[in-house]
């Protein structure tokens, strides 16, 4: 095979790997946020010319490149929580990067797609069909492009209009931009000035609402009622809890009252699994050995057990208690981990938890209902459920958007022990802080191992602890009232986009199904004899 011809074979796979680098290099945790402004050019290069199939595949090896750099640490999980070996571990890390890369692989055929069959630009194109795949694909990590943005409030306030899809938009519409740009500057074509126009006044738009949204949120957060606030950070793991149930509690304690001792604290928050047995889910009185001697409100995650019909059902738990250790208020985890917290399937089968011991078997809550605290309303979570947009604001809006007092804040509680010391917690931490902004809440997350963080409505950080670090984190939080756009409407712009992905994707496959059963419009029409086409006879 000669050079170029090899080139030529392998260079579209080069630049997908390429492509794949710089997106989780860009993303949270490395934080290079302005390389995902470029990070599609080199697969959108490499596709320009393929075949929709081919791009399908060079989409795949991108997505597979960016989401195993970008989810190493699922690595780390297997080996803690599955006891697998390394090299199973890796696989399964792998396997875990494919699935999702699916989204990407996706998104390189449609816009492909488009081009081919509808004749559509990909400047224009790409961010909607992003935004589209991004709403409808299943992850089963929830992650967003847009949140690579977190160090940009200017740019991210348009979340509670739009959700974080909207800034996802902003990502994609960069790289499109760029695309078009260098595609005309190296064919010598004239530039895309209509897009160039577009987006230059889409980003003073975006810039210019993000000013004014953080100015007036601002101003309201200054003027609200607050309550003061402890996060208790034992850095005590998930082993470590199972191996002292005695002792990590004792920490607790111990942390908590430290706390109360140097100011004056409304309510302290400890992670999830805080108390590491099962509590009946009837008492209205907790035991003593709870609470111990606290004699200030605690909310915290527990286990939390029933019997019903001769079954026993277990719970992951919140509970909020004052400081009579009586219960106000309790909330059980609605989306449970699959493999962790349940098995797909098990309940049709349960033999399943029998071949996989090392699972879980809880049930998922099913109110939505906030607790009540000091005349406020607390809206609680657990874990990754606060990756999900549309979970958190149906756990603010409750069973109608009608109701006249909507929760004032948003409380989180988490263990992100099971991923070490790597990206994970940091990745966790700035996906959940969109839903401070989607809904102009504060945020509060108590973790373990860290980061515990208080968020304000902006989503900023504003104050936090480190990582696998022991320490007390202390701020006021601020009780916030009013709806955004995204409250009221919810994700309407990436159904949006999926509806025109849909639309754009039909026409896309009807003119390639006529173009089947028709001669190519494309190629010149047949001339026929004796015309200007008539050809001359060789003379002999």
């Amino acid at each position: 095979m000669q050079p170029r011809a090899a080139i030529a074979r392998w260079l579209p796979w080069a630049l997908a790997v390429l492509a794949g680098g710089l997106g989780f290099v860009g993303y949270v945790g490395l934080d290079q946020f302005y390389l995902e402004w470029i990070f599609m050019v080199p697969m959108l290069w490499a596709i320009r010319d393929a075949t929709p199939r081919r791009a399908f595949f060079i989409g795949w090896v991108t997505g597979t490149v960016g989401h195993a750099g970008g989810f190493y640490w699922v690595v780390h999980m297997f080996r803690v929580f599955a006891f697998l070996p390394l090299p199973l571990a890796a696989i399964g890390c792998l396997g875990l990067a494919a699935i999702n890369a699916v989204s990407l692989a996706l998104f390189a055929w449609c816009v492909r797609r488009l081009r081919v069959d509808n004749g559509w630009s990909v400047g224009w194109t790409a961010p909607l069909v992003w935004v589209g795949i991004e709403h409808f694909y299943p992850y089963i990590f929830p992650n967003y492009l847009g949140a690579s943005q977190y160090l940009l409030p200017a740019v991210t306030q348009i979340a509670d209009l739009t959700g974080i899809m909207g800034v996802s938009f902003f990502v994609v519409f960069c790289n499109s931009l760029v695309y078009e740009v260098t595609e005309s500057l190296i064919g010598r074509r004239p530039l895309p000035r209509r897009l160039l126009a577009v987006f230059a006044c889409y980003l003073l738009l975006l810039l210019g609402y993000g000013a004014w949204r953080i100015a007036s949120v601002d101003a309201q957060t200054a003027a609200a009622p607050k309550i003061k606030v402890a996060l208790i950070q034992s850095n005590l793991g998930a082993q470590a809890k199972h191996a002292d149930r005695d002792g990590f509690l004792r920490t607790q304690h111990r942390m908590s009252l430290e706390a109360i001792k140097q100011q004056p604290i409304d309510l302290l928050v400890w992670p999830e699994g805080a108390y590491n047995d099962y509590l009946r889910r009837d008492q209205d009185q907790l035991p003593s050995r709870v609470l111990g001697p606290l004699t200030t409100p605690v909310l915290f995650g527990a286990l939390t057990l029933e019997t019903e019909g001769g079954l026993r059902k277990r719970y992951n738990s919140a509970l909020l208690a004052d400081a009579s250790h009586r219960v106000l208020g309790r909330y059980d985890k609605r989306i449970l981990v699959p493999f962790g917290e349940y098995i797909p399937g098990g309940d049709l089968f349960p033999i399943i938890y029998k071949w996989s011991p090392y699972s879980g078997r809880y049930y998922p809550g099913q109110s939505l209902e906030p607790v009540p605290f000091l005349g406020y309303l607390l809206s609680l979570n657990i874990c990754y459920e606060d990756l999900f947009p549309g979970l958190i604001r149906d756990l603010l809006i409750g069973n109608s958007q009608a109701a006249t007092v909507l929760p004032h804040a948003i409380f989180n509680l988490t263990n992100d022990s099971w991923y070490g010391d790597t990206t994970e917690p940091l990745e966790h931490l700035v996906l959940a802080s969109f839903r401070a902004i989607e809904n102009r809440r504060p945020l509060v997350r108590s973790t373990n191992t860290g980061i515990s963080v208080f968020i304000d409505p902006v989503g900023r950080i504003q104050r936090r602890s480190g990582q696998w670090t022991r320490e007390v984190v202390v701020d006021e939080v601020p009780m916030m009232t009013g709806r955004t756009v995204f409250m009221v409407v919810g994700n309407w712009f990436g159904w949006a986009a999926f509806a025109l992905l849909l639309v754009g994707m039909g026409q896309a496959l009807w003119n390639a199904r006529r173009h089947r059963a028709t001669p190519d419009a494309r190629q010149p029409p047949h001339r026929a004899p004796g015309k200007s086409g008539k050809s001359k006879r060789k003379k002999r």
